[in-house]
């Protein structure tokens, strides 16, 4: 279980998490939406451990993420899977190597052993017998998949995906999406996807929380969301920029300010 309390992040004058609060429970699939630059990344980082907050903190299985020391840390990454957004694998290594570094350098297999597992995780990605095939050689679909296999290497207990199907087209996009609902299903784990893609909320979310103004505006499941009229939801969802809640605060916000310094 990931329990995060009271979470706040600033980066110099601008407040990005103002008090995150969010329980994610064992098994499920939450996901995270919201306007670019609401903290959906810089929330990811903090679960797993890559950004401290300033205030607040993160619990993952009871264990406080701010209080561990570097050693726990790292152990407590060995149970996380995590799909960066442009995949992030090394153009200079193989898909084999791509997908087998994290067994090479934090375990004692043998060679063997590790071809295995690599064939095995991208074997349950769709993608067998490329093991020799470098990144370029790929499409972005195949990229996505070549990164999820390497996030599934360690057999983690938790998956993050950080905009998963961003710069797929439709097709490919619905492909990753049955991939992750697939993999939630049959090895059991917890799921995290931030993303911006609605279709794919609706498709794997059991459960999806909204980012508005550095906190959780909303948290329910996809037909929550779908039935709400609150018009910061509906302008995201329905991606209507006619009647920009956010647009028109924040031009208020800042006409206020002027009007104070003359």
């Amino acid at each position: 279980m990931i329990e995060i309390v009271n979470l706040k992040k600033s980066f110099r004058d601008k407040k990005v998490l103002q008090g995150v609060s969010l329980e994610i429970a064992t098994g499920e699939t939450m996901t995270i939406i919201g306007r670019s630059g609401c903290g959906k990344s810089v929330l990811l980082k903090h679960i797993v451990g890559l950004l401290m907050p300033d205030e607040g903190y993160v619990r993952v299985d009871g264990k406080i993420i701010s209080q561990l020391s570097k050693s726990e840390l790292y152990k407590l990454r060995l149970r996380f899977g995590f799909l960066f957004q442009g995949a992030a694998l090394f153009d200079s290594m193989t898909v084999g190597e791509n997908v087998g570094i994290a067994l090479r350098e934090n375990t004692n297999l043998s060679e063997k052993e590790i071809r295995k597992i690599v064939a095995e995780k991208l074997e349950m990605v769709g993608l067998p017998h490329i093991e020799h095939l470098k990144p370029s050689e790929l499409s972005g679909g195949m990229r996505k998949r070549v990164g999820l296999a390497r996030a599934l290497a360690t057999n983690p207990e938790y998956i993050f995906y950080d905009e998963p199907t961003t710069g797929l087209d439709p097709i490919m996009s619905d492909s990753i999406d049955t991939l992750i609902q697939t993999l939630a299903k049959t090895l059991r784990v917890t799921s995290v996807v931030v993303t911006h893609d609605m279709q794919s909320v609706y498709k794997v979310a059991d459960r999806v929380a909204m980012m508005h103004d550095g906190k959780i505006y909303f948290l329910g499941t996809p037909d929550e969301l779908a039935k709400t009229k609150d018009p910061v939801i509906r302008n995201f969802v329905d991606r209507n920029s006619y009647h920009d809640v956010e647009i028109e605060d924040e031009l208020e916000r800042l006409n206020k300010k002027q009007a104070s310094d003359r």
